[in-house]
């Protein structure tokens, strides 16, 4: 690609808004973007599904990710709660996934954890739940199946834990056929950036 994502994101808000992202040579003195403009033009969940749904019927696509739900734009009208904005908005992707027969994985980070701070996190950090995603408890409660991933932060080598362990824990399964609840550890390849079971560690 010509251009990092980044790049390219940077240059489409610039058309967009018509105005330059940073305050430098090329804007020749033309004010820059502020903080409201550059919210404004954060997607919306119609926004995502909208364009999801078109790669849906040109190309196919059977999974989209969401990832990270706090980047979307989450302003609502007076008229709803945070709680009936949450519902509303999961009920939509609900809706989308059941109509075009697409998987959608919903990424949310949990409100910040005991335990957890700029020196590092505490070994014997107990791992968040569904309940624990900033907005609402809808994020359990209306998902077919809800998985967390968690990294015990430990504080060094004195706290006995593996930094390049991951904890997956499956935390709700709708459908039976799809799986169960249950735990498994895997441990961050730093050599192929990419998750193994340890057993596949030790036989390579």
């Amino acid at each position: 690609m010509e251009n990092s994502a980044k790049e390219h994101g940077r240059k489409l808000m610039e058309k967009y808004i018509g105005k330059p992202f940073f305050s430098a040579v090329y804007s020749h003195g033309a004010t820059r973007m502020d903080t409201q403009e550059l919210v404004d033009a954060l997607p919306t969940i119609e926004y995502i599904l909208d364009k999801a749904r078109a790669a849906v019927m040109r190309y196919g696509i059977r999974g989209l990710v969401i990832d990270p739900y706090n980047e979307l734009d989450h302003r609502r009208s007076t008229m709803f709660s945070e709680t009936e904005h949450v519902s509303r908005m999961l009920t939509k992707i609900k809706r989308f996934a059941q109509h075009y027969d697409c998987h959608v994985w919903f990424v949310a980070h949990p409100r910040t954890q005991r335990g957890f701070g700029t020196g590092g996190g505490s070994a014997s950090l107990t791992p968040p739940t569904m309940y624990d995603i900033s907005g609402s408890a809808n994020f359990i409660n209306k998902a077919d199946n809800g998985i967390v991933v968690h990294r015990p932060w430990s504080t060094g080598q004195d706290a006995g834990q593996d930094p390049n362990a991951v904890q997956l824990l499956i935390r709700k399964v709708r459908n039976k056929l799809a799986g169960k609840i249950g735990d498994v550890t895997l441990r961050y390849d730093r050599a192929t950036g990419c998750y193994v079971d340890d057993v596949m560690q030790q036989q390579s």
